[in-house]
């Protein structure tokens, strides 16, 4: 190993990602919490633009993706120089994308958000949103790849406290220029595009300082002078299955939220509560999925595959109880939980019923999320891909609609359609990974 990287456990790398994680998904709540004090047409017209933003950063992810990965793979074979060059390499080719964005968005955004139907009263609030965050995806495109190359050393740590501190900075940000706070002037959702790309460039700004000071990157002499054409086809082997997976799984989430419109405003407002509230188990199960997929790049350099299994299946043994442990106080707690947003008694009982379902959707979860990173970190790329699409599409939306509109059982059969899919998947791959078909798929040459 290079004497500027350090093997951590899965405790180390998981609890930094576990408060990363949750501090991203907190700032979206942060900025709309504060812009609904300042009105709800300003609610409206970020949200309407953090639609476009949003499905555009799943086009940053898929490098990012592909970066962890063929990285911890280098690092475990200890070819520390190609780790640093498949780093660069991952870097520039965001920054093309990230600037070629940023210039179609200033284009084209008010094209983009007519096209949406976004309502007349917000068009100019929007479109000005839009093209100001716009300008700056950049940033957006190279900080998740930066954070990679942290994440692939085990710098969790740093990466956790540099969220941090891009929270702060943005809820500074907010109080300043959407309320006009100490002279500030006073510029609504504009002070919350203004304080987000600032917010982003700092995050970028601290994570490159920190990659400088920690990590020695080195080069081969010909590096500069040839195109590194497998290592981008390796990031794309990656990248691209997992981008189209998560786009199917954000348009499959469109369709099953056309079925719970069609149940009422109480459905739907239940399904926000309860998805709110299930996402911190989600987010530990994710937390601690990511972080073994470092471990298992590391074992995939050293050609231990005995120990990739051993880890995986560890690992995916405490994400399950403790997801299980967790989803079990969430429903003997469900009327508190659900006490934070209402004391609607329809709600606190459908509540209740959809977090009993709940408990067996985190078991398939933990399972699948932790076999999937695994199964991707050892170069079966394509499996988590091809049985994602048929969970999601094949499985999930079919028994939605027959249980939750056909039979009448409303939001507690589509909650039963999301525990099926997601212990189908889960089930899947736990045979596919003791079928050990992933042992000759690696990266490293």
């Amino acid at each position: 190993m290079s004497d500027n990287f350090e093997r951590k456990s899965l405790k180390q790398l998981a609890w930094p990602i576990f408060i990363e994680l949750t501090l991203f998904m907190l700032m979206g709540m942060v900025d709309t919490f504060m812009l609904s004090a300042y009105s709800d047409s300003a609610v409206a017209a970020v949200g309407m633009s953090n639609q476009v933003i949003n499905l555009i950063a799943v086009m940053f992810n898929f490098v990012a993706a592909g970066t962890v990965i063929l990285m911890s793979q280098n690092l475990g074979a200890n070819h520390h120089q190609k780790a640093c060059e498949v780093g660069i390499v991952s870097i520039g080719a965001n920054l093309i994308i990230g600037v070629m964005l940023s210039m179609v968005m200033v284009v084209c955004s008010k094209y983009i958000l007519d096209f949406m139907n976004t309502p007349d009263e917000i068009m100019n609030t929007t479109v000005t949103y839009t093209k100001i965050v716009g300008s700056f995806l950049f940033l957006m495109a190279i900080q998740p790849v930066l954070s990679g190359i942290l994440r692939s050393y085990g710098y969790t740590k740093q990466s956790m406290i540099i969220t941090l501190i891009a929270n702060i900075i943005n809820i500074l940000g907010n109080a300043l220029f959407i309320y006009g706070l100490f002279g500030a002037p006073e510029l609504g959702p504009i002070g919350v595009a203004i304080s987000t790309v600032f917010s982003r460039f700092i995050t970028v700004l601290l994570i490159a300082f920190i990659i400088v000071r920690k990590i020695d990157f080195s080069f081969s002499e010909q590096f500069f002078k040839r195109w590194p054409i497998q290592d981008i086809k390796n990031i794309l082997k990656i990248g691209v299955p997992s981008a189209l997976e998560q786009v199917a799984y954000s348009s499959s989430q469109v369709v099953i939220l056309s079925f719970v419109s069609l149940l009422g405003t109480l459905a739907i407002t239940t399904r926000v509560y309860t998805s709110n509230l299930s996402m911190f188990i989600y987010l530990f199960s994710l937390a601690i999925a990511q972080a073994n997929q470092v471990l298992v790049g590391y074992f995939i350099g050293e050609e231990k595959n005995e120990e990739v299994y051993k880890q995986t299946f560890k690992t995916q043994g405490l994400a399950v109880a403790v997801s299980l442990i967790l989803s079990i106080v969430a429903y003997f707690g469900s009327d508190l939980l659900f006490g934070i947003f209402t004391n609607d008694p329809a709600i606190l009982s459908l509540g209740k019923s959809l977090l009993l379902v709940n408990t067996a959707l985190e078991i398939g979860r933990a399972s699948n999320l932790v076999l999937t990173n695994a199964l991707k970190a050892a170069g079966d790329v394509n499996y988590p891909f091809i049985f994602g699409i048929v969970g999601m599409w094949l499985i999930c939306i079919p028994v939605a609609y027959i249980l939750g509109i056909h039979f009448n059982l409303g939001l507690v059969g589509i909650w039963i359609a999301f525990a099926i899919d997601e212990c189908f998947r889960g089930l899947i791959f736990t045979f596919r990974f003791r079928g050990k078909k992933w042992t000759n798929k690696s990266f490293i040459s």
